[in-house]
């Protein structure tokens, strides 16, 4: 195949599935991609910040909000007690589509027994954060510390304490493995990560100790298939039958995957997107982009070359920003699903209105759309963190840790015994269904995605970005909200 630009080259590798058109920027070539020049300021203005995105996929589907704090150098660990007045109390659980519901969990003790009576007692829990360094997100912990303090101003688990232990990593292996030996030698009976980027390092250590490991998303491999690790929000995989749920209801059956050259990216593709567009009956032309160097301008031209009816990505915020906006200044007018991303809506305006994109629960941004229960909660969780200094962050990554310590609670209370680390994972392997804050309830230890069997849950919903009658930008929920995506995988 002749190359697309004089200054790019592509090469393509068909099989009866899928064309893979490789495009990438020679060695010799110091030239800049070709997008816009207010795209590629903004581009290189969120670089550094976009390399946590990167490596964790954008799983947190939420806009990146300001940060007030870089912290020490990490690892740094301190005792921490979350800050916030409580101003509402606990609604009805959700049910797995996100309209309300019973589950197990709440102030009650379990059983037929007398009712549980911890005061006194101090929950030690490590927190670990990638805060500091190049990879800085303080609102990951920032979230979680506010619900901390909301929860111990509420009475606690069943009057006990809960004691966040933090610990500040760089997102190095070295980093995560100081963290955990640090708070391994504190006593804490959880770990906690808000965002822990070198956890594929760490993670051996926290479970040979025998200490829960727990988080809202999967940071690293290894954890989503790991006895005694408990990710409370959805599989990385429910991220690819989004796009492909919305391009077979829009009669799509031939979509190019844009994809950045790393093999964690391509493994994602090649094993979850493909297999499940597939059974969608669509076909997929991989364009894989060069992440240091990507020529955007080029990719475009790949999948307007092969024809394609759509065209969906599996790239950071970075890269979101110059496929959507060389997308619109090449003419490019057929749906585009932006993967989980959602900061390209600020920075490119009229450009991204008409885009896809997704997430696994509620958020402000959709507050409207949600069932009533769910718009009192997120009502809730801006007071506090507005009451706790922190306004700026409520649309931000905070939602997620904020929403994962509200669900932590219902299972901590279903403990009648000590609350220790084997109670902790025994809690959370046998909870059953229990009580999802921002999203559908959660079955930790049912792996309703079993592929990644650590996960507790598997749904999604797909957000449409449209422009509103004053101009301004907002998105839309579109069809019912959240679906079970691995019903629908045909994995």
């Amino acid at each position: 195949m002749s190359s697309i630009t004089a200054s790019w080259r592509c090469r393509a590798l068909r099989t009866s599935w899928r064309s893979d058109l490789r495009c990438s920027k020679p060695a010799t070539s110091g030239s800049a991609p070709s997008t816009t020049s207010s795209v590629g300021d903004s581009m290189r203005y969120l670089h550094a910040r976009s390399l946590v995105l990167l490596v964790a996929f954008c799983l947190l589907a939420a806009a990146c909000g300001g940060s007030d704090g870089t912290g020490d150098d990490a690892p740094t660990t301190t005792a921490s007690d979350g800050a916030a007045t409580d101003t509402g109390t606990a609604t009805d659980a959700t049910t797995g589509d996100g309209t309300g519901g019973d589950a197990a969990g709440g102030d009650d003790a379990p059983g037929d027994g007398a009712p549980i009576d911890r005061t006194g007692e101090v929950i030690r829990v490590g927190y670990v954060n990638n805060e500091g360094g190049n990879i800085s997100l303080p609102e990951l912990r920032i979230g979680g510390e506010v619900a901390i303090g909301v929860i111990n101003d509420a009475g606690g688990i069943h009057g006990a304490r809960i004691e966040p232990i933090v610990c500040l990593s760089d997102g190095t292996p070295e980093s995560a493995i100081n963290c955990a030996i640090k708070l391994i030698e504190e006593d804490v009976v959880m770990a906690y990560m808000g965002v822990e980027l070198g956890s594929e390092a760490a993670i051996k250590l926290w479970l040979d100790a025998g200490i829960p490991y727990v988080s809202s998303h999967s940071w690293g491999p290894t954890e989503r298939n790991s006895p005694g690790t408990f990710l409370l929000h959805v599989a990385t995989g429910a991220f690819a039958v989004g796009p492909a749920k919305t391009f077979s209801e829009l009669g799509i059956d031939h979509v190019a995957v844009v994809v950045q050259d790393s093999s964690t990216a391509l493994d994602f593709v090649d094993n979850i997107t493909a297999p499940v567009l597939e059974h969608f009956g669509i076909e997929m032309e991989r364009i894989v982009v060069d992440i240091a160097s990507p020529d955007w301008t080029a990719a475009i031209a790949a999948a307007q070359s092969a024809g394609v009816e759509g065209m969906m990505s599996q790239l950071d915020e970075f890269g979101c920003i110059g496929m959507v906006g060389s997308a619109a200044a090449s003419g490019f007018d057929k749906p585009i699903f932006a993967g989980s991303c959602t900061l390209y809506i600020n920075v490119l305006g009229d450009a991204a209105v008409g885009t896809y994109t997704q997430g696994d629960q509620w958020t402000p941004w959709v507050a409207e759309f949600a069932p009533p229960e769910i718009q009192e909660r997120l009502a809730e969780y801006a007071d506090h963190m507005t009451a706790a200094g922190h306004e700026q962050l409520i649309e931000g990554f905070g939602i997620a840790p904020y929403g994962a310590w509200r669900e932590i609670k219902f299972i901590l209370e279903t403990i009648e015994g000590p609350i220790t680390s084997e109670s902790i994972t025994d809690a959370f392997a046998n909870a059953g269904e229990t009580p999802g804050w921002f999203g559908p309830n959660l079955r930790c230890g049912q792996a309703p995605w079993p592929p990644e069997s650590s996960h507790c849950m598997s749904h999604i919903m797909v957000w449409q970005v449209v422009e509103a009658d004053d101009g301004s930008l907002r998105r839309i929920v579109v069809g019912d909200g959240l679906f079970d995506a691995y019903e629908l995988s045909g994995l």
